[in-house]
């Protein structure tokens, strides 16, 4: 098993007598598990991660020591599964690996209100957030997480600015936090209302309250990460970011505030120690784990010295599991065959994990299941040469929601449309395949000449497909170096500059680089009422209802946008 040594103490002298050995103390970490509870590609899996953990509580229970588990943020948006239990599927297998607490990350506000809002009470919009927090049988922690209207830390169920607990007689307090960016890295509608604190001297006064409350050690599990490529000498840190979150954060910390810190959020790799402080970060997606085991003095309480282990690949067999992830093994090294051996043991997938998750697995495939009463004759592509047939269909159904609306814009490009619509029957789970994120429609007045501007920043942007629009049609040309864009509406008829139109868009396009040049984010205020994306082209299709085709979204009439073939494109 890879690991380095680093002493953080003198050893016993001669002609002392012998004092008690150390305490180990495992420090287990994840992080941006994007709610990939499954195995993929042959890796990963809370499933396995429940046998790698057993193994190492195992051997901590017999030698005296213990273990912590901790994980640093972004841990339910992405999976299907995690997204239609908005996350309590994670929950119910965190509970089962017992986990010791984890830090809100930003994309633990993507999912808004709780589907299963109470009308009367009206969506709060972090209602889905606050309900995995009661669920858990570990505490969420968001210590620089403040109200805004009271200017305090959040006070919800189960959320606290640190936790403290006691393992092989140690009292360890842990503190959690965010990326300083967190609350402009997901939906605008969900956090409003809330600002985060500054780092340092958060964490710094957090850990001082622990320390007066009587820990022993102090950790940090944060949303906030760094990045390294070399693992082999964890004092070595020239293979790392030196300008990374996590690493600005402990240059600014008096010595002494941390024992150690389970980062996250840049989804790469840490294994090294930063101002005298180990700090791990495991990728993402579940893949692997992070370990950091601390030596600790059982009569001072003290850290004597701390062992970091490189990211863990969670592989069920000895091939892969013999090394570390993302650290090559040597040209000539044998390849090992079996099972996967971690701390001397068989690595068995934990069936307690999923037999945990089986409640909320079985109510997640019921709803993909369900029938929408639309049969899709042929494959509707995100983008072909001709135009973006499934995006169109997704702007058209988005204008047609709002009355009055004469354009709409949607977003296939980063964070849009994630698949191609298959043939066949069509099923909820096939459309939140295409769209799984909570994106809220938006509509804002816009004069002809600001939609032109858009338009260009977006051709200069040189992204072609990564827009679709309904209602107006996107005339790019290039004379000389200069970029005309000309608008006309789906008829043919030009676009004024002086007219006034009202654009139906999403919240990410609204408050983000797209409309940017016409309409600043800070003016753009989205209800948490507004509708969802998803729901209104499930609505949409309902309505429609019967057969679709590709071609029914490739006008016949010509592309809804005419890109430029020239040096024009480029800002």
């Amino acid at each position: 098993m890879i690991g380095s040594t680093l002493a953080l103490a003198p050893g016993a002298r001669r002609g002392v007598a012998a004092a008690p050995p150390p305490i180990t103390l495992s420090i287990v970490g994840t992080n941006d598990l994007h709610g990939y509870v499954f195995p993929f590609n042959g890796r990963g899996g809370l499933e396995l991660l429940g046998g790698y953990v057993r193994n190492l509580r195992a051997v901590r229970q017999a030698d005296g020591g213990g273990v912590v588990l901790l994980d640093a943020g972004d841990t339910f948006q992405g999976g299907i599964e995690s997204n239609l239990s908005e996350g309590a599927l994670v929950v119910d297998a965190y509970n089962a690996l017992g986990y010791t607490a984890a830090a809100i990350g930003n994309h633990e506000f993507d999912f808004g209100p709780l589907d299963t809002f109470d009308p009367a009470d009206g969506p709060d919009p972090r209602g889905a957030l606050k309900a995995m927090a009661a669920r858990a049988r570990f505490p969420f922690l968001a210590a620089n997480l403040i109200d805004a209207a009271t200017g305090r830390q959040v006070d919800w169920e189960n959320v606290h600015p640190s936790t403290m607990t006691t393992v092989a007689g140690l009292r360890i307090g842990v503190v959690g936090a965010m990326t300083a960016d967190g609350l402009r890295s997901t939906l605008a509608a969900n956090v409003h209302g809330l600002r985060l604190a500054p780092l340092a001297s958060t964490v710094t006064a957090e850990a001082a309250a622990l320390r007066n409350r009587g820990a022993d050690l102090v950790l940090l599990t944060i949303h906030a990460g760094g990045r390294c490529s070399q693992f082999s000498d964890p004092a070595d840190l020239s293979s790392c970011d030196a300008n990374a979150e996590i690493v600005r954060l402990l240059h600014e910390l008096p010595r002494g505030t941390l024992d150690a810190v389970v980062a996250g959020h840049t989804h790469a790799g840490l294994a090294h120690v930063v101002d005298g402080v180990p700090v791990i970060e495991s990728l993402w997606g579940g893949r692997a784990f992070g370990r950091v085991d601390l030596s600790v003095d059982p009569a001072t309480k003290r850290v004597v010295s701390v062992r970091l282990f490189p990211p863990h690949d969670l592989c069920p067999t000895a091939a892969c599991s013999a090394r570390a992830a993302g650290v090559p093994a040597p040209a000539d090294a044998p390849i090992p065959s079996g099972e996967a051996i971690y701390e001397g043991r068989r690595v068995a997938a934990d069936g307690a994990i999923t037999a945990a998750m089986a409640p909320e697995l079985a109510r997640v495939r019921r709803l993909q299941s369900e029938p929408l009463p639309v049969t899709i004759d042929t494959l509707v592509r995100r983008g072909v040469d001709a135009g973006a047939p499934l995006g169109n269909l997704f702007a058209d159904a988005m204008r047609e929601a709002m009355p009055g609306a004469d354009v709409s814009v949607n977003n296939n490009g980063f964070a849009g449309l994630r698949a191609d619509l298959p043939p066949g029957p069509l099923t909820f789970g096939r459309l939140y395949d295409v769209f799984p994120f909570d994106n809220r429609l938006v509509q804002l007045t816009l004069t002809g000449e600001q939609l032109e501007r858009v338009f260009v920043e977006e051709v200069r942007r040189d992204r072609p497909g990564a827009l679709s629009v309904s209602g107006v049609r996107v005339h790019a040309r290039c004379d000389g170096a200069d970029l005309r864009v000309r608008l006309t509406r789906a008829a043919g008829e030009p676009i004024d500059a002086a007219d006034r139109l009202s654009v139906v868009t999403s919240d990410m396009l609204a408050a983000g680089v797209v409309f940017s040049p016409v309409a600043p984010s800070t003016g753009v205020v989205i209800p948490a009422t507004a509708p969802i994306v998803r729901t209104v082209v499930e609505r949409w299709l309902r309505r429609r209802g019967g057969h679709l085709s590709e071609a029914q979204f490739l006008d016949s009439g010509g592309a809804r946008w005419t890109y430029p073939d020239g040096a024009c494109r480029v800002p």
